[in-house]
């Protein structure tokens, strides 16, 4: 997908995860970081025009990680 934007690979043509996500943010590609579960996720104006008339916009999302790496800590629950 071509969103305009250009960009400059290091020298050594790998990145690590940290990194892969950072040069994804700075250029473009992604949204920073934000809670969907309590703050919804960022929308053009006109998807807030279009949800505000009833109608429903997709907003394709990836989840990154492992599913360990969503594991909740065991402190957080009741017993």
């Amino acid at each position: 997908m071509d969103n305009g934007h250009s960009v400059s690979l290091t020298e050594r043509n790998t990145m690590d995860f940290t990194e892969w996500l950072e040069f994804g943010i700075k250029n473009g590609f992604c949204t920073g970081q934000f809670c969907n579960t309590h703050d919804g996720y960022p929308m053009h104006e006109t998807e807030e025009r279009y949800w505000d008339q009833g109608g429903d916009p997709c907003a394709h999302m990836v989840r990154l990680g492992s599913p360990d790496d969503w594991a909740l800590p065991e402190e957080w629950f009741e017993n």
